[in-house]
C-alpha cells in the first residue's frame, strides 16, 4: 500500500480520536534499514490506570494495539493463568482479542480502512471492555496480580523487528 496512503488512512483514524477527545501524536515506526510505517500513539485510561495504544495500517485495515502488561515482570505460574485467563476472554468477548508479542500482552482490535466513525467508535471502546473484564478476573484470582499503567512503555522503534 505504501507509506503515503498509510500515514492518510490513519490521517482519517486521527479525525475519529479528535471526535472521541483522545489526544495522540503521529510516529513512524519500524526499522530504519527496513520499512518504516506511519502509527498514532494513544492512551486509553480505565480504572485510573493508562495503557499505551497503537494504531497503524496495514493494506484495507487499521490495527488498534493496547499494550496491557509484560509477562516477563512474572513468575512462570502466574504467567500461565494469565495466559488462561486471557484466552477464556478471547472466547467470551467478540469484539477484541488478547494476544502476545516479546513477552507483552496486548488487546487488540482491527477494523477495515473507510469505517465509518460510530462503527470505529465501537470497536475502540472495546478495548476499554477487554481491559474491564481483564481486571475483574484478575482480582477474583487466589494470587495477586498486579496490573500497571503501561503509559510510555510501547516500543514504536522495534515493533516491526
Amino acid at each position: 500500500m505504501g507509506y503515503i496512503n498509510e500515514r492518510k488512512n490513519l490521517g482519517n483514524i486521527a479525525e475519529y480520536l479528535d471526535q472521541m477527545n483522545i489526544p495522540y501524536e503521529f510516529q513512524d515506526i519500524g526499522d530504519k534499514d527496513k520499512e518504516i510505517f506511519p502509527a498514532i500513539i494513544c492512551v486509553y485510561r480505565c480504572r485510573e490506570l493508562d495503557f499505551d495504544v497503537i494504531l497503524y495500517n496495514l493494506g484495507k485495515w487499521v490495527h488498534v494495539k493496547a499494550l496491557l502488561l509484560n509477562t516477563a515482570l512474572f513468575p512462570s505460574q502466574t504467567i500461565l493463568t494469565i495466559y488462561e485467563i486471557s484466552l477464556g476472554l478471547n472466547y467470551d468477548l467478540p469484539e477484541c482479542t488478547f494476544s502476545l508479542f516479546k513477552n507483552n500482552l496486548y488487546i487488540e482490535i482491527d477494523c477495515l480502512v473507510g469505517v465509518p466513525f460510530k462503527d470505529f467508535q465501537a470497536e475502540f471502546i472495546s478495548i476499554g471492555n477487554g481491559i474491564e473484564n481483564f481486571l475483574n478476573v484478575i482480582k477474583n484470582q487466589e494470587e495477586e496480580i498486579s496490573i500497571k499503567s503501561t503509559k510510555g512503555l510501547v516500543e514504536v522503534k522495534r515493533q516491526f523487528e
